[in-house]
C-alpha cells in the first residue's frame, strides 16, 4: 500500500485532529514569518479536564487516587477513614485492563512546589469548554459547546504571540479530544484573533497508525504474513513538487483578508509541524505514535501497552516541547470524564493523569532549558456533582457524577503550581481575598491563569482587555511566588 504524504496531508489532517496543522496543508498562506521574542519564560498549563472532585483528589475518600502529585496524606478533611489504596469494586477489577503505572515517587511533587488546596471555580456553567475556556484566556465564560463558539476575549496564545511576534510554533494547544476545543485557539477579539492563534495537535485522534489507513480511503488492508499497517513515506522529491505549485498557486490567487477568522500558518511554521508530522507518520516501526517505553497505559495481553487518551496526549505533549520548546503550552486531559457512568473508570483515571502529569514533570526537568525557564500550573477544569446521578451502580454503593450545575462540589477545585519562580514544600488555604466583584474570598481559576501571563509579562495586556470588555480580570496569587 503507497500512501503519499501530499495526499494525506492534504485531505486527513483537518478531518482527524491535527486543527491548526492543517492549514500547512494551505497553498494560499501569505502571514509573514514572525521571530520568536519575549522574556526567556515558558509557563505549561495542564487542565485536568472532566471534572474531578476534592473529595477524591484530595480528600482521598476512595485512597489515594493521585499519589505523585498530592501524595497519600489526606489534604482536606473527611468524615470517613481513608483507605490505604484505591478503591475499585472488586467486580470491576476482575474484568478491567490491568493499569501500567510506573513506580510511586517517593516525594510527590506538592514538595517541589505550591498547592493552593482551596482553589475556586467561582463563576460561568462547570462544563468543558467552559472551564478550559477560563484556562485558556483567563477569563469565565458561557460559551456554547459548538464547535464553532469562540472565545470573546483573547486566549493565552493570542497575548503572547501578538506581544512578542513569536511564530505559531511558540504556542501549542494539545488536547485529547478534537470538537469543539479546537475553537479555544483564537477568539473573536477584533485586536487578536486568528492570526495569533496557537497551533492545535489532537495525538489520540491523528497521532495513530492507523491514520494513513483512514486517509488513504482503502476498503482492504492485508496484514498477514510480514506485511504491516502502512506509513506515509517522506518524499523529498514530492515535497519539493508540492512547494512549487504551491507558489504557482499562490500568485494567481487572492491574499487572505486581515479578518479572516481562519487560521492561517506561515510557510516557515507549516513546514515545521508538517516535518515534525512526518517523521511520526513514516515511522515504520510504530514507535513514534506511542512506544511501550512510556510506561503508563493499561496491559495488553501481549503484555505490550495500550496508551489511554491521556498518556498519549502527554507522550506528544513532550515530543513538541523537545522540538519546539514553546514558550506557551496548554493541555487538556479528559480519561476521567467517565465518570458520568462510571465511577471506577474515573478512580482508575486518576491514577492515568497522576502518573502522566508526573511524567511531564519529570521530563521537563531532564532538559537543562526546559528545567530553569517553565512553570507548569495543574488544575481541575472545574469539579464534579456533591451527589451521584443513579447511573450504573457498583457493588459498593457508587454510581455515576455528572457536573454542571454549579454546587459547591461543582466549583471547589485546587492548583499545583511547579517551576524556578514558585516556592517550595508550600501547601496553603489562602482565605479574605479581596477584589471588586469578588464574592468567593478565595483565589479563583482566573487568577492561576494571570499568574501565569504575569511569570511571561503579559499580565497587564490580559489585565486591560478583560477591563476593557467589562470582565473581572485574575489577581497575581503572591503566595506562590518565591
Amino acid at each position: 500500500m503507497a500512501i503519499s504524504r501530499r495526499n494525506f496531508l492534504r485531505g486527513a489532517l483537518a478531518g482527524i485532529g491535527a486543527a491548526a496543522a492543517s492549514s500547512a496543508l494551505s497553498p494560499l498562506i501569505r502571514v509573514k514569518q514572525a521571530n520568536a521574542a519575549g522574556n526567556g519564560k515558558r509557563i505549561i498549563i495542564v487542565g485536568i479536564g472532566g471534572g474531578l472532585r476534592l473529595r477524591e483528589s484530595l480528600g482521598m475518600a476512595e485512597g489515594p487516587t493521585m499519589p505523585n502529585l498530592l501524595g497519600t496524606t489526606r489534604l482536606v478533611s473527611m468524615p470517613n477513614p481513608q483507605p490505604s489504596t484505591v478503591r475499585i469494586a472488586p467486580e470491576y477489577a476482575a474484568t478491567a485492563q490491568a493499569l501500567v503505572l510506573p513506580a510511586t515517587r517517593s516525594q510527590p511533587l506538592i514538595t517541589q512546589g505550591t498547592m493552593i488546596t482551596n482553589l475556586r471555580y467561582a463563576d460561568g456553567p462547570p462544563g468543558h469548554l467552559q472551564g478550559h475556556g477560563c484556562l485558556l484566556s483567563g477569563a469565565y465564560n458561557r460559551i456554547e459547546n459548538r464547535a464553532d463558539a469562540h472565545l470573546p476575549t483573547p486566549t493565552i496564545f493570542e497575548l503572547h504571540r501578538r506581544a512578542t511576534n513569536a511564530p505559531a510554533t511558540d504556542a501549542w494547544y494539545i488536547s485529547q479530544v478534537g470538537g469543539f476545543y479546537r475553537a479555544l485557539i483564537a477568539s473573536d477579539d477584533v485586536h487578536y484573533g486568528a492570526k495569533y492563534a496557537g497551533i492545535y495537535l489532537q495525538p489520540p485522534g491523528a497521532m495513530q497508525p492507523l491514520a494513513p489507513i483512514i486517509a488513504g480511503g482503502n476498503h482492504e488492508l492485508d496484514i498477514t504474513g510480514t506485511n504491516q499497517l502502512p506509513t506515509i513515506p517522506a518524499d523529498a522529491n514530492e515535497d519539493a513538487a508540492a512547494a512549487k505549485l504551491t507558489a504557482v498557486l499562490d500568485g494567481n490567487s487572492p491574499k487572505f483578508a486581515a479578518d479572516d477568522p481562519m487560521v492561517h500558518l506561515s510557510p516557515a511554521d507549516n513546514a515545521q509541524v508538517q516535518a515534525h508530522l512526518g517523521q511520526i507518520y513514516s515511522d515504520g516501526t510504530f514507535q513514534s505514535y506511542f512506544p511501550d517505553s512510556f510506561g503508563i497505559g493499561m496491559r495488553k495481553a501481549d503484555g505490550g501497552l495500550d496508551g489511554t487518551a491521556d498518556a498519549r496526549t502527554i507522550y506528544h505533549a513532550e515530543r513538541v516541547l523537545a522540538k519546539f520548546k514553546p514558550a506557551v503550552m496548554a493541555i487538556t486531559l479528559l480519561d476521567i470524564d467517565v465518570c458520568h457512568s462510571d465511577f471506577n473508570g474515573y478512580l482508575r483515571n486518576q491514577q492515568i493523569a497522576d502518573a502522566c502529569v508526573a511524567h511531564l514533570w519529570d521530563f521537563i526537568q531532564a532538559d537543562p532549558e526546559l528545567r530553569d525557564t517553565t512553570t507548569m500550573i495543574v488544575l481541575p477544569e472545574h469539579g464534579r456533582h456533591g451527589y451521584f446521578n443513579n447511573n450504573n451502580p457498583d457493588s459498593l454503593g457508587r454510581f455515576g457524577i455528572d457536573h454542571g450545575q454549579g454546587d459547591d462540589s461543582d466549583r471547589d477545585v485546587w492548583m499545583l503550581a511547579l517551576g524556578p519562580d514558585i516556592k517550595t514544600n508550600n501547601v496553603i488555604s489562602p482565605t479574605g481575598i479581596s477584589q471588586t466583584g469578588r464574592t468567593s474570598g478565595r483565589y479563583e481559576t482566573i487568577d492561576a491563569v494571570m499568574t501565569a501571563m504575569t511569570l511571561l509579562g503579559h499580565d497587564t495586556d490580559m489585565k486591560d482587555t478583560l477591563v476593557d470588555k467589562g470582565i473581572r480580570p485574575g489577581l497575581l496569587i503572591d503566595e506562590v511566588m518565591r
